[in-house]
């Protein structure tokens, strides 16, 4: 039976209402503890900014006193039709390169704004991790206004000119306080997303990589998957307009500032596994009642999750048949793949976890000529709230699976 194992513990923050962390589901033969690669923290800012150079091209604009105000003062028209919308006046002061920076291969997970382990020890100690390991990608979550502001101000100064952040932004549509405790729609989950994206774009000009949303295929708002996720009607009815338009809000709140699309955005916010069937209706319009025609994400990257209990992640059984996961992302759409979160669930041992790192790193790597893989964020640097995932545990301690991902990494 194949088992997958991530991480839970998704932390709100702030005035806005907490995201609830994250329920077992079914997944393809058992169940799944989703991977909680985003996540709010206890960040805050004064709203001061600097200028980042690692992974940002050119300077990161701020504002002169205190942050814009969002929602931004332009409301997006929202499009039932389409993944267009009418924007009256271009809220951008993005100074942005014409050529965009290539993001690292290797990447890693981390959770400034979750606090913890992770707000305690330097960023600067953290960054050092990072260059031992190999890894210049840093996946990290944020979920507000000011946990940006604080990942343009803190966050990327202090990891240093080698280290190329990863930001997974997540408007969480039950977040919006212009709802005063009403349930969202997909118009009002649009309209809160196209203003954090827009918000989020204006400061991270730029920067290579933007990923939007996290795991919302398994949100608890959900009514539980139905077999293994290869067909969309195995999701909600309800409450998948709303991830669709939270989706559709980010990608076009962010591309009305960047014109130019010199950031390449993902934006289909899924658990991984063989959860098909969610991106294939967010990427086709269509329902889960079958009903088509909808509104269609335009991601430019997609992404996915896997975990070590999911077996080969190219050659995987579910109640459906086998696949291979990444060429059935090729065949289906062609762009461009990102594992943004990838790891060892914690009921494997620590021989377990040498092995499966030692056996999967190189067919990642094989994968970037074969499936167009263009990265992976292993999951995570340390044991934190959401679990035992870490090269290193909560005290700073190497596990043996640090040494094997080094090594690994060294060969490629």
């Amino acid at each position: 039976m194949n088992v997958f194992a991530g991480a839970s513990a998704c932390l709100g923050t702030s005035t806005l209402t907490a995201r609830p962390s994250i329920s077992i589901v079914p997944i393809l033969l058992g169940l799944s503890l989703a991977g909680c690669g985003g996540g709010g923290g206890g960040g805050t800012t004064s709203g001061t900014t600097s200028s980042a150079t690692n992974g940002v091209a050119g300077s990161v604009p701020g504002p002169a006193q205190t942050p814009a105000t969002f929602p931004l003062t332009t409301t997006p028209t929202v499009s039932t039709t389409s993944t267009s919308t009418t924007q009256t006046t271009q809220p951008s002061t993005a100074t942005a390169s014409a050529t965009p920076l290539a993001q690292p291969f290797f990447g890693m997970n981390g959770h400034y704004m979750q606090g913890g382990i992770y707000e305690s020890v330097a960023l600067a100690t953290q960054a050092a991790a990072l260059a031992d390991l190999g890894v210049r990608t840093y996946r990290q979550d944020v979920w507000i206004p000011s946990q940006v502001d604080l990942l343009v101000s803190t966050v990327i100064p202090a990891l240093g000119p080698n280290v190329t952040v990863l930001p997974m932004i997540e408007a969480y549509p039950w977040n919006d306080p212009s709802l005063n405790g009403q349930p969202p729609t997909e118009a009002s989950a649009y309209a809160y997303a196209y203003s954090l994206a827009a918000y989020a774009a204006t400061k991270l000009a730029g920067i290579p990589m933007a990923e939007f949303g996290n795991e919302e295929d398994i949100d608890t708002h959900n009514a539980p998957v139905v077999g293994d996720g290869v067909s969309i009607s195995n999701f909600d009815n309800a409450t998948f307009p709303i991830w669709r338009g939270s989706l559709r809000g980010s990608l076009d709140g962010w591309r009305s500032v960047d014109t130019g699309h010199v950031t390449k955005l993902i934006a289909n916010a899924t658990s991984g596994g063989l959860h098909f069937g969610f991106l294939d209706g967010l990427m086709t319009g269509t329902q889960p009642d079958g009903s088509t025609g909808h509104p269609r994400i335009t991601p430019d990257v997609l992404q996915w999750h896997w975990y070590s209990n999911g077996g080969d992640f190219e050659n995987v059984t579910g109640t459906t048949g086998t696949y291979n996961v990444p060429a059935r992302l090729k065949s289906s759409y062609n762009l461009p793949i990102v594992f943004t979160e990838i790891g060892v669930g914690q009921n494997n041992t620590e021989a377990q976890a040498q092995a499966y790192i030692a056996k999967t790193i190189p067919e990642l790597v094989a994968a970037k000529s074969t499936y167009n893989v263009i990265g992976f964020n292993w999951y995570e640097l340390y044991d934190d709230q959401s679990g035992t995932f870490g090269l290193l545990t909560g005290s700073q301690v190497q596990k043996p699976r640090y040494a094997t991902l080094k090594s690994v990494i060294a060969a490629q």
